[in-house]
């Protein structure tokens, strides 16, 4: 990929509206500040700079440009990136060669082909009839549905696969291994999913990132597992994709809810019954990484799943999660119907009152536990209460906390006291997003001198990049960050005549692009203008001075201190003369800082 065609990419994205599509971002001076989307923060502290081009978390550290970005919030890799920023910007990418494809991509375009390979047997060749009848007859299928979320069929056959992936289009057989669809045995290449209805799973871009197959009906149902899924691959990863979401997230975002089913049938069942804000999980839990990717476009969600949630630790670990990451979520209950999928066939209308009188997760949870046992009898109280105080610790909002130990003391006929009691003696929920790494260590406090030399240059870069190039300025920055982002810059002047601030972060070594970063990030107001920057940076110099000067007379202390132990008389006098002219220097100085009107000695 040739290096002109990533700078032209890099100049027709504008970073703020690319990373504005994605969370909301509100104007900090001549910056945009957010809420950082790589971990939890009440505070904003992710800046995003339209002059310099990219972003930094200063919770987290995470930063970069426009492509980091994509492949931090997106998992994507660079060539895919560029492939799709490439795509918004209207450039025209010249082709990449094979060994520019990077994995990710190669494992995307087989899953690709073998989509299209899955669909044409079940749409147009006699081997795939038998499936498309059960998925229309038995499942209640339309023909237009099945189109619409591209389902398949793979023929029961050990090496049709492998003449059309490998013979025909050339993928290499571990490639094709990788991708989870087949595997080598012996002198054949065997289809995982033979023989099996198909459901391709894309990801929220409309990639495929992996497939389910579903077991024909069948004597085989009692000897093969009915579903099988794409193992863990570098694209697909189970508790990271949301089934249908392609599809229907602009749906969830007009109805700022998401229905959150089962399956792929369950989901299918239910858009084609006109419940179009569908997605489907695997299995009955919601993982962080669902919820990071469903918070991205609803603040509501609405569990109507096979499960018993109420019994399941790892959905309730999903619900706190959720509940952490600011996802409502809601309950819906069946009655009559095993499953989203029965429901949305045989009575979408009734179906679709269930979601609307969907509970709050809270009452859905304690109410659960209260039609189990008999809240009359002490052995029935004793049941309820070794259920139901776990889940009132859970509760972290203490208002909302409160609301249900009163319902659940009065259900009970007990004190609230002593429900209060119960629990908090378990001691509150566990940190579902506890630290993880994400926070820093707390860092070390900066000296005044590194603060200084940082603020000089933050000045000079934002406001007259040329003055960095003036001899004095050099002698004043002597810490090691500072000294090497100035050094880096004398290099880049001397090779390009006019600065652009985006093109020199983009060159730095990585190990100096957060320093730089945050150096022109941090501050968030405009100075009024130049004249006020340059009285500024006037007053920094000056400090840097006099910082200096205080080590110079620090230094002398200790050797006249020295010299009159060792009773060196000439050192002595020579060390006092020095002395007494660095004071005066220094009462010169601090009557100069003194006149500022920016920046006082503490």
């Amino acid at each position: 990929m040739p290096e002109n065609q990533v700078e032209e990419i890099k100049q027709k994205t504008d970073i703020v509206a690319l990373i504005g599509e994605y969370i909301q971002l509100k104007k900090a001076g001549r910056n945009y500040k957010a809420t950082c989307p790589f971990h939890g923060e009440k505070t904003p502290s992710f800046i995003v700079s339209p002059e310099l081009q990219i972003f930094k978390c200063f919770g987290c550290g995470e930063a970069g440009d426009a492509f980091a970005f994509l492949e931090k919030y997106e998992g994507m890799e660079f060539v895919e990136a560029l492939k799709f920023l490439a795509e918004r910007a209207g450039v025209k990418l010249t082709p990449i060669s094979g060994r520019d494809t990077g994995e990710k991509e190669k494992l995307l375009a087989i899953n690709t082909f073998a989509g299209r390979f899955y669909q044409y047997f079940l749409l147009n060749h006699k081997i795939g009839k038998s499936a498309l009848d059960y998925l229309i007859k038995d499942r209640g299928l339309k023909l237009s549905t099945i189109k619409e979320f591209q389902l398949g069929f793979s023929p029961d056959n050990p090496v049709v696969l492998k003449k059309f992936l490998i013979d025909k289009k050339k993928f290499h057989p571990k490639d094709v291994e990788r991708s989870g669809i087949g595997y080598p045995k012996g002198e054949l290449f065997i289809d995982r999913f033979r023989g099996r209805v198909i459901f391709p799973l894309y990801n929220h871009r409309g990639n495929i990132v992996g497939f389910a197959g579903r077991l024909m009906p069948g004597p085989r149902e009692k000897e093969m597992a009915k579903y099988i899924n794409t193992p863990e691959t570098p694209i697909y990863h189970k508790g990271g994709l949301l089934y249908g979401l392609n599809l229907t997230k602009s749906d969830i975002k007009k109805k700022e809810t998401a229905i959150v089913v089962e399956g792929e049938l369950d989901a299918i069942s239910s858009w084609q019954a006109g419940i179009k804000n569908v997605v489907a999980i695997k299995g009955s839990a919601l993982t962080e990484d669902q919820v990071r990717l469903l918070s991205r476009f609803c603040k509501k969600a609405i569990l109507a799943l096979d499960s018993d949630i109420a019994g399941d630790a790892a959905a309730r670990k999903g619900v706190l999660v959720a509940q952490d990451q600011g996802l409502e979520v809601r309950v819906a209950t069946l009655k009559d119907y095993k499953d989203p999928d029965e429901a949305a066939r045989k009575n979408p209308e009734e179906y679709k009152k269930s979601l609307i009188g969907s509970l709050g997760i809270w009452d859905f949870l304690l109410g659960s536990v209260f039609k189990r046992y008999n809240a009359v009898s002490g052995t029935g109280k004793a049941k309820i209460s070794k259920e139901v105080v776990p889940i009132l610790s859970l509760i972290t909002d203490k208002i909302v906390q409160a609301h249900y130990i009163g319902r659940v003391a009065k259900k009970l006929e007990v004190s609230e006291e002593a429900v209060i009691q119960q629990v908090s003696s378990v001691g509150g929920k566990e940190e579902v997003n506890k630290d993880k790494g994400l926070l820093k260590e707390k860092e070390e406090i900066k000296g005044r001198q590194e603060l200084l030399e940082e603020r000089l240059l933050s000045l000079m870069f934002r406001y007259n990049p040329q003055q960095l190039t003036e001899k004095n300025i050099a002698a004043l920055i002597k810490t090691s960050l500072a000294k090497k982002i100035l050094e880096e810059y004398l290099v880049y002047s001397k090779k390009h005549k006019k600065f652009d601030v985006s093109k020199f972060a983009d060159k730095l070594p990585k190990e100096l692009f957060n320093g730089f970063a945050e150096l022109v990030l941090t501050e968030e107001t405009e100075l009024e203008d130049e004249s006020y920057a340059q009285t500024e940076t006037t007053i920094v110099k000056y400090e840097l001075k006099v910082f200096e000067v205080k080590e110079g007379l620090v230094n002398l202390t200790n050797k006249i201190r020295e010299f009159e132990v060792k009773k060196e008389k000439k050192k002595l006098l020579k060390a006092k003369e020095e002395f007494n002219k660095l004071t005066e220097k220094l009462h010169s100085l601090e009557e100069k800082v003194g006149q500022g009107i920016i920046l006082d000695e503490d």
